[in-house]
């Protein structure tokens, strides 16, 4: 399956807890104080966040969408002038993972 297809056949908080996967693999980079890799990471949920911007399904979703994304370059591409933190991020990805119930 295209692999573009396959994004869009996942509902949209499976895409989000992906995007979720790499913004920790960048928080934990960060973390680390390896700032490329930070940055690669965070680059990659960006990347993640556009496929699904093109989703049809997501259209309405716009906003939320484009307010992630700024959040993400401002935190780890740019100087944090929203004050966003670790423990946010981690807490609104968080939201989307799936659990065993």
């Amino acid at each position: 399956m295209d692999p573009k297809m396959r994004w869009f056949s996942m509902p949209v908080t499976e895409q989000i807890s992906n995007i979720g996967s790499e913004v920790a693999r960048a928080l934990r980079y960060k973390k680390k104080g390896d700032i490329q890799k930070a940055r690669n990471f965070a680059n990659k949920a960006i990347e993640f966040w556009m496929l699904s911007e093109e989703d049809p399904k997501n259209r309405h979703r716009l906003v939320e969408f484009n307010c992630a994304v700024g959040e993400l370059r401002d935190y780890f591409l740019g100087e944090n002038i929203y004050q966003t933190t670790e423990t946010m991020l981690t807490r609104y990805y968080d939201a989307f993972l799936y659990r065993d119930k």
